[in-house]
């Protein structure tokens, strides 16, 4: 199954936030939408990074900081570092980089523009 096929099915919404915003402004975005992961925007609207919960559990737990004294982008992986899939992939090619990277969101971006934000989860549900 090709990305795209998902992608049309389950829907193209991707929530972002600004790198400057709260952590808890961001928790909130994604507990409001029931997602796991946010892509991260600098003043431009290029993509800088993605905050997972992971990020926010790990940093924050590994390091003994308080979620209401950090932004965003002390806490998100930096773009330099996040693993972007290709609109032409396969489901099964990323599920196995996910797997094997032990992430479970994946954004989709082609030249610079954001095309969607797939989890494990959704794969998952496409493959059933």
């Amino acid at each position: 199954m090709k990305i795209t096929d998902i992608l049309s099915q389950r829907g193209k919404t991707v929530f972002t936030v600004k790198a400057d915003c709260s952590a808890i402004d961001a928790v909130a975005v994604m507990d409001k939408n029931k997602v796991g992961a946010v892509i991260v925007l600098d003043g431009k609207e290029n993509v800088t990074g993605i905050l997972s919960e992971r990020d926010v559990l790990y940093k924050c737990y590994n390091s003994g900081v308080q979620l209401k004294d950090q932004t965003v982008d002390n806490l998100m992986t930096g773009v330099e570092d996040i693993l972007i899939g290709k609109i032409d992939s396969t489901a099964h090619d990323l599920m196995n980089v996910m797997l094997y990277r032990k992430i479970r969101h994946l954004p989709i971006i082609e030249e610079g523009e954001i095309i969607g934000m797939l989890s494990v989860e959704d794969i998952m549900k496409m493959n059933n």
